[in-house]
């Protein structure tokens, strides 16, 4: 490893902050996100017909094929926001993410609203109603969804959990850490050195609250919402268990520290009286999702290049005059699998820059940049050509950067999970991309990688 790397990675990498996942939505929010969806559309409809035919009564006169036209907008606009995901949990970190994946979803609906209403002309109505409500709907969908968002987490913050761990202290401590606790819960640890020996003889028509297990009379007394054992418990007693712990309304759980979701899913299945817990590859390694990720890719990649030739071809000249060829540079780069490939920029430094230093971490500070070259960086007009890496299937439109291969050895000694990030293709963008700063220091891996395993293991249309 060069000098010039050793300098810059002279920072410890921080180790990964998993990032907080998102709730489930409960059936009761997920309807309520349902019945203000619908309003908001319903609304769109009518204030776009107002704006178009000057008047609104047309929307209810169901012989009026606006009537029709404006029923199927409604309900496509719904069923997409069903299908992608928005009735069961929100990713959006920030206000800018709601309106992002808002207009991710209403944007994939467009080719099916349209094929619709030429397929059924009987329904069809004014292009420029749905156009106008479409528009209308972007920005009001996004205000009410932002909106509902702050009521759900000023509800969330308002009800801390209380939550009782059974075991062993560094089992009670890594469990502890992986759950999803919003400020203000409180953990009662209950530590046990072996859970069997606390277990006295049940019988509830002597002990109907089970007070004669410590740690369980405990959890009970403080006012344990959750109960949560880092071990299993011999299966004759949890009926009994279950059954006092429904009539002081605590849920019951089991949390093993090795049984932590990473870079797959899990699944609980019975065989005979066995319970399994069978582990599978996550939904963004499935040979459907990367059929289907890669037609995406392949379609907007193409668009990419036809909106971006004229700037590519204006860059290349400029590189061409100001210090000749190669008006390309290739480097090489870590891809899915951990298989290398070369990735496409345009030139931005002069030749051979880093023949005598080697690999050199990326700075803001970098004075290796030509006058053009550094125009390039500063306008991100140099990544351009990567989309013929897409084109080529080295590369994803969206997914993880690709690292450079003395990089990703030095980062896998440090990070255990960082391979996983090469489950998926690497992107021209990415999830960390749009929530860090371009241009990061080496110790900031760790949370780089926090948002890189974030997107692969909930990877979906909307993300």
């Amino acid at each position: 490893m060069s000098l010039v790397l050793e300098r810059a990675l002279e920072q410890p990498v921080e180790q990964v902050r998993p990032m907080r996942v998102p709730s489930q939505y409960s059936p009761a929010w997920a309807a309520l996100l349902v019945v203000l969806d619908l309003l908001v559309f319903a609304g769109s409809a009518t204030a776009a017909a107002f704006i178009v035919f000057h008047r609104v009564d047309t929307l209810f006169v169901p012989r009026d094929g606006v009537f029709w036209a404006t029923a199927a907008f409604i309900g496509i606009w719904v069923l997409i926001f069903a299908r992608v995901g928005l009735y069961r949990r929100s990713f959006a970190l920030s206000v800018k993410d709601e309106f992002y994946f808002i207009a991710a979803a209403l944007s994939m609906g467009v080719v099916p609203l349209l094929a619709f209403f030429t397929l059924w002309p009987a329904v069809s109505t004014s292009r420029l109603h749905i156009l106008i409500a479409l528009a209308i709907s972007f920005v009001a969908v996004s205000g009410v969804r932002t909106a509902a968002r702050a009521v759900r987490s000023v509800a969330i913050r308002n009800r801390p959990r209380r939550v009782a761990i059974v075991g062993r202290g560094s089992r009670i401590d890594t469990v502890t850490e992986s759950l999803n606790l919003v400020e203000g819960s409180q953990v009662l640890r209950l530590e046990v050195d072996d859970l069997d020996s606390t277990l006295s003889p049940v019988d509830l028509g002597v002990d109907p609250d089970l007070d004669g297990i410590e740690w369980f009379e405990r959890a009970k007394t403080w006012g344990a919402e959750s109960l949560i054992l880092t071990e299993v418990l011999p299966p004759d007693l949890v009926p009994h268990l279950l059954e006092v712990a429904n009539r002081h309304h605590i849920r019951v759980a089991y949390g093993p520290p090795r049984v932590r979701f990473h870079a797959f899913d899990l699944a609980l299945q019975q065989d005979g009286q066995q319970a399994l817990i069978v582990p599978s590859q996550l939904r963004a390694c499935q040979p459907r999702a990367r059929l289907l990720k890669r037609l995406i890719d392949f379609s907007l990649a193409l668009v990419g290049v036809a909106i971006t030739w004229p700037f590519m071809l204006l860059a290349a000249v400029a590189i061409y005059l100001e210090s000749g060829r190669p008006i390309f540079y290739r480097q090489r780069r870590v891809g899915r699998n951990g298989v290398e490939f070369d990735l496409l920029k345009f030139r931005s430094m002069p030749v051979n820059a880093e023949a005598e230093s080697g690999p050199v971490w990326a700075s803001a500070t970098d004075g290796r940049a030509t006058r053009v070259g550094a125009f390039l960086r500063r306008t991100s007009i140099d990544e351009f050509p990567q989309f013929f890496n897409v084109l080529r299937g080295e590369m994803s439109i969206v997914g993880p950067r690709p690292e450079r291969p003395a990089f990703v050895a030095l980062f896998r000694q440090h990070l255990p999970r960082y391979d996983e990030r090469h489950l998926v293709r690497p992107g021209i963008t990415g999830w960390a991309q749009v929530h860090m700063t371009r241009v990061l220091a080496p110790s900031s891996a760790g949370q780089k990688l926090a948002y890189d395993l974030f997107y692969v293991e909930h990877w979906g249309l909307v993300m």
